[in-house]
């Protein structure tokens, strides 16, 4: 199986710098640009693999969309490297255009405590749970991903049934790559869809910005299943919604936690067009 990585396209150009090709089947969205989750992946990758250490936290700002034929150059920059913990930055650009804009910390202390203050919601096994439809005519990223709805209703194509409680649940797995921390920020993306299970219509979201938090590493059993997305919105309101989650393994250990802010818009009967 793939590292996200090489999944991604991601090359490295120089000591402090990476570059992959926007728009590609593997990374672009359903309209062509660059997909939010894809973008914090590569950056999330650029900064592990730069400051050979494992990404504990990153974030990253969505400054503005870059279509296909693009190369999006990732600037690399540590303003703190400590013993244990790095600070570092990482900046697309595609030309003079800033596209997205990472912030991260990387590494480990040593383990004086450890616990769980959160569990598992009780869901079916992905086996037994409806898969998601294809709904897009373009390749895309999301040609590599899939999903099944373990509660709630996907809100870009409205396959499922309202939660009724801003409750969003998926079993989610890429089945080319092997599980890492860049694909999990990837994953972390489509939690976004529960907007419009919130609301129980068809919503647009358009990532302003994402945030992803690593706890337990990994596995190598569980490299290639499945991971639960539980996400809740808790406000949507002035164009906007904020929501967060968490990301399970099939077996309940707690993998990574999620928040995102985002623009919305309703989807009209027409495919693809938004209500402005």
């Amino acid at each position: 199986m793939l590292r996200t990585r090489d999944f991604l396209g991601l090359r490295r150009a120089t000591d402090g710098a990476w570059s992959m090709a926007v728009g590609s089947q593997n990374i672009g969205g359903r309209r062509g640009s660059l997909f939010g989750g894809s973008g914090l992946a590569a950056g999330v990758a650029a900064l592990e693999e730069s400051a050979d250490r494992p990404v504990a936290w990153a974030t990253g700002q969505y400054v503005s969309t870059v279509q296909q034929g693009s190369v999006m150059d990732i600037d690399i920059h540590f303003p703190a490297m400590g013993h244990s913990m790095a600070q570092g930055r990482a900046v697309g650009m595609v030309g003079d255009a800033e596209i997205i804009s990472i912030v991260a910390a990387l590494g480990q202390r040593r383990e004086e405590v450890r616990g769980v203050w959160t569990t598992a919601p009780d869901v079916p096994r992905p086996q037994d749970c409806e898969l998601l439809e294809r709904t897009f005519e373009v390749p895309c990223v999301h040609d590599h991903v899939d999903i099944r709805l373990a509660g709630g209703m996907f809100g870009f194509n409205g396959q499922g049934d309202p939660s009724g409680d801003g409750n969003l649940r998926l079993w989610v797995r890429m089945p080319e790559v092997a599980l890492d921390a860049p694909a999990l920020a990837l994953i972390a993306d489509y939690m976004s869809a529960g907007v419009g299970n919130a609301f129980g219509t068809r919503v647009h979201c358009t990532s302003l910005d994402n945030t992803i938090r690593y706890a337990n590493p990994i596995t190598d059993a569980e490299a290639d299943g499945w991971v639960l997305c539980d996400g809740e919105v808790a406000f949507a309101g002035n164009g906007l919604a904020y929501g967060s989650g968490h990301i399970w393994s099939e077996s309940g250990r707690l993998l990574a936690t999620a928040s995102q802010s985002m623009t919305v818009g309703l989807m009209t009967d027409e495919p693809g067009k938004i209500r402005r």
